[in-house]
Protein backbone atom coordinates (compact mmCIF):
# COMPACT_ATOMS: atom_id res chain seq x y z
CA UNK A 1 0.00 0.00 0.00
CA UNK A 2 1.27 3.45 -0.82
CA UNK A 3 0.55 6.57 1.17
CA UNK A 4 -3.06 7.27 2.05
CA UNK A 5 -4.04 10.94 2.19
CA UNK A 6 -6.39 11.93 5.02
CA UNK A 7 -7.94 15.32 5.69
CA UNK A 8 -8.18 16.32 9.36
CA UNK A 9 -9.11 19.78 10.59
CA UNK A 10 -8.20 21.44 7.31
CA UNK A 11 -4.78 19.78 7.14
CA UNK A 12 -3.81 16.99 4.78
CA UNK A 13 -1.69 14.16 6.14
CA UNK A 14 -0.31 11.14 4.35
CA UNK A 15 -0.35 7.84 6.23
CA UNK A 16 2.25 5.33 5.02
CA UNK A 17 1.83 1.82 6.43
CA UNK A 18 5.10 -0.10 6.72
CA UNK A 19 5.51 -3.88 6.31
CA UNK A 20 3.45 -6.08 8.62
CA UNK A 21 5.33 -8.19 11.14
CA UNK A 22 4.21 -11.39 12.76
CA UNK A 23 5.90 -13.77 15.12
CA UNK A 24 7.09 -17.16 13.91
CA UNK A 25 4.64 -19.70 15.24
CA UNK A 26 2.78 -22.81 14.23
CA UNK A 27 -0.33 -21.52 16.02
CA UNK A 28 -2.74 -19.00 14.49
CA UNK A 29 -1.47 -15.44 14.84
CA UNK A 30 -3.21 -13.43 17.53
CA UNK A 31 -1.59 -10.04 16.86
CA UNK A 32 0.02 -8.24 13.94
CA UNK A 33 2.23 -5.18 14.28
CA UNK A 34 3.52 -2.52 11.94
CA UNK A 35 4.38 1.15 11.84
CA UNK A 36 2.39 3.87 10.14
CA UNK A 37 4.40 6.95 9.23
CA UNK A 38 2.45 10.21 9.52
CA UNK A 39 3.64 12.85 7.07
CA UNK A 40 2.62 16.38 6.17
CA UNK A 41 4.23 17.10 2.84
CA UNK A 42 7.71 15.61 3.04
CA UNK A 43 7.95 16.09 6.83
CA UNK A 44 7.69 13.01 9.04
CA UNK A 45 5.55 14.12 11.99
CA UNK A 46 5.36 10.86 13.84
CA UNK A 47 5.47 7.10 13.80
CA UNK A 48 2.41 5.26 15.04
CA UNK A 49 3.29 1.70 16.03
CA UNK A 50 0.05 -0.18 15.44
CA UNK A 51 -1.00 -3.56 16.75
CA UNK A 52 -4.10 -5.20 15.35
CA UNK A 53 -5.63 -8.15 17.17
CA UNK A 54 -7.20 -11.27 15.74
CA UNK A 55 -10.58 -10.44 17.33
CA UNK A 56 -10.71 -7.09 15.51
CA UNK A 57 -9.96 -8.78 12.20
CA UNK A 58 -12.52 -11.51 12.83
CA UNK A 59 -15.19 -8.91 13.61
CA UNK A 60 -14.44 -7.00 10.40
CA UNK A 61 -13.50 -9.69 7.86
CA UNK A 62 -13.39 -13.27 9.19
CA UNK A 63 -12.49 -14.73 5.78
CA UNK A 64 -9.24 -12.71 5.77
CA UNK A 65 -7.96 -14.91 8.60
CA UNK A 66 -8.23 -18.02 6.43
CA UNK A 67 -6.52 -16.73 3.31
CA UNK A 68 -3.02 -15.65 2.37
CA UNK A 69 -1.37 -12.56 3.85
CA UNK A 70 -2.24 -10.59 0.69
CA UNK A 71 -5.90 -10.76 1.72
CA UNK A 72 -5.19 -9.97 5.35
CA UNK A 73 -2.98 -6.90 4.96
CA UNK A 74 -5.72 -4.60 3.58
CA UNK A 75 -7.90 -5.42 6.59
CA UNK A 76 -5.02 -4.77 9.00
CA UNK A 77 -4.30 -1.45 7.29
CA UNK A 78 -7.97 -0.42 7.32
CA UNK A 79 -8.29 -1.05 11.06
CA UNK A 80 -5.00 0.66 11.94
CA UNK A 81 -5.51 3.68 9.69
CA UNK A 82 -8.93 4.31 11.23
CA UNK A 83 -7.29 4.36 14.67
CA UNK A 84 -4.49 6.68 13.45
CA UNK A 85 -7.07 9.06 11.95
CA UNK A 86 -8.90 9.17 15.32
CA UNK A 87 -5.64 10.19 16.99
CA UNK A 88 -5.00 12.88 14.37
CA UNK A 89 -8.50 14.23 14.99
CA UNK A 90 -7.58 14.39 18.69
CA UNK A 91 -4.54 16.51 17.77
CA UNK A 92 -1.90 13.80 18.30
CA UNK A 93 0.51 13.65 15.36
CA UNK A 94 3.58 12.38 17.24
CA UNK A 95 4.94 8.93 18.02
CA UNK A 96 2.72 6.55 19.96
CA UNK A 97 1.62 2.94 20.28
CA UNK A 98 -1.93 2.14 19.15
CA UNK A 99 -4.08 -0.96 19.45
CA UNK A 100 -6.87 -1.59 16.96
Amino acid sequence: MTGVPVEVGGATYVLEPQPVRTSLTDSPHMLWGFQVHVLRGAELLGVKTCFVGRVSVQARAPAALEGPIDGLVPVLHELALAKVKERLEAGETGDEILFA
